[in-house]
């Protein structure tokens, strides 16, 4: 038997609700592995005195204290804001669903697809729970307030969601440091384009994909100090239309590379029919671009939460507000194509593992597009600071008509 081993579509909507946010606590530090070795790992930590120190005085777990049987079957509730087939994002987290079913003991998951935020969402977790769902997974920010309200009114519940800002006690949100894995690809894409212009298809101009995209512009700075990144913004993060439209302008612009943050395939199959190099997002997108694609970022949710399954079986689920990295095995890169020379292939996982060692992306001095000093020398831009961007590194051509003045 297996024991459990170890859109962003989440808005942080304003530096105001960035500020409200937990930022301590819960950077467990759970590495990439194959699920047998996350399997020894999880077992290993179980004897720990840390984990000791989670047992009754007469040596029961909290849960047996609480009268509850350690190896009980656990039901988990998912929603999904989108059909899982067209949706980057949402694959992700189908991913981290079946990593549940295929790697911890007496789960059984469930999962509803194209579940708006609202009414709709809350009779879905309520169905949930009268099922019998010990845990409620949701996929968007737009569940959260839903799910804080639920948290109070069933506080044996654990409550999990994919980004926001507001905790409780029986309530996580998680997100990640996805501008890691965008700086990666940036260095890629700096290397790669032969026209020193280099497109970037985004969502909407909120802090987390503007600082995945200031991601992205610094990894393209560390390569081709030359190059400049041209942004469009499709104001959705799932409109195909669009978002073909966006790489079609980029693409007639003369940029001879893009990059998307989007959950659609329209980019990667724009690209693939003009012969214009891709970078994928989310989930490996080669499917869409196979000629084309050079690598995609991919997200990883599965063995975080697998942690999170264990926590609650063993009755110590602690709602909080996490961070995830690359040393969580949350942000990874799809194999790369032939088209990446083996130098460069080095030069990122040297990167790669330089984040690992705890190095930041976003190192003063930086100064924003307008000449303003944004980070100074010898500091780092982290947490709160970098989860609140509104403003664009200066080989960032943002085409945002209504930026903030700040």
């Amino acid at each position: 038997m297996k024991k459990c081993g170890k859109k962003l579509i989440g808005l942080l909507m304003a530096a105001a609700m960035v500020s409200t946010m937990a930022l301590s606590g819960c950077k467990e530090k759970a590495p990439e592995t194959t699920a047998a070795e996350t399997k020894a790992q999880t077992e290993a930590e179980q004897n720990t005195p840390e984990a000791a120190g989670t047992e009754s005085a007469g040596g029961e777990s909290q849960a047996q204290a609480d009268g509850k049987d350690p190896n009980r079957l656990i039901k988990i509730g998912f929603l999904f804001s989108n059909v899982i087939s067209t949706d980057a994002w949402a694959q992700t987290h189908e991913n981290a669903r079946l990593y549940l079913e295929e790697n911890c003991e007496n789960v059984e998951t469930f999962k509803v697809e194209n579940i708006a935020g609202g009414a709709d969402c809350e009779r879905v977790m309520r169905e949930y729970i009268n099922d019998g769902c010990e845990i409620i997974v949701g996929t968007s920010f737009d569940y959260l307030d839903y799910m804080l309200a639920l948290a109070d009114e069933y506080p044996d519940i654990a409550f999990i969601n994919g980004s926001g800002y507001e905790t409780k006690d029986n309530l996580s949100v998680y997100i990640a440091k996805l501008e890691q894995g965008r700086y990666l690809t940036g260095m890629m894409a700096g290397e790669l384009t032969e026209v020193d212009k280099i497109g970037y298809c985004s969502s909407i101009p909120f802090p987390d994909p503007i600082k995945q995209l200031n991601g992205f512009a610094a990894g393209v700075a560390a390569t081709n100090p030359d190059a400049k990144v041209v942004t469009l913004w499709s104001n959705s993060f799932n409109d195909p239309t669009t978002d073909a439209l966006c790489a079609n302008t980029l693409i007639d612009q003369g940029c001879d590379l893009i990059c998307i943050d989007l959950s659609s395939s329209a980019v990667a199959q724009v690209c693939e029919e003009r012969g214009v190099k891709f970078i994928g997002s989310s989930v490996d997108m080669r499917e869409f671009a196979p000629t084309q694609q050079l690598t995609s970022n991919c997200w990883t949710w599965g063995p975080w939460m697998a942690k999170q399954v264990e926590a609650v079986r063993e009755g110590n689920f602690k709602g909080a507000w996490c961070e995830l990295d690359i040393n969580d095995g949350a942000i990874s890169l799809a194999d790369y194509s032939d088209a990446v020379p083996q130098n460069v292939i080095d030069m990122i996982e040297e990167q790669k593992q330089k984040f690992m060692d705890g190095e930041e992306v976003f190192v003063g001095p930086l100064y924003d597009n307008t000449g303003k000093l944004r980070v100074p020398e010898g500091e780092s831009l982290t947490g709160e600071a970098a989860n609140s961007m509104q403003w664009f590194l200066p080989n960032v051509i943002d085409n945002w008509a209504d930026k903030p003045v700040d």
